[in-house]
């Protein structure tokens, strides 16, 4: 029972890394393309 509660928990630590690594990255790679937008429009406003 013990072993239950020990791969339960696990797993949940486990679930709650990958969630935490997939936010982070979509938070970087939406700042990335507001940068690449603001880059892009100041590119095209200045021609």
């Amino acid at each position: 029972m013990t072993y239950l509660a020990v791969a339960y928990f696990g797993m949940l630590v486990a679930i709650a890394l990958w969630t935490y690594t997939v936010v982070q990255r979509s938070r970087r790679l939406n700042q990335r393309l507001e940068a690449l937008e603001v880059a892009m429009s100041g590119r095209f406003e200045n021609e």
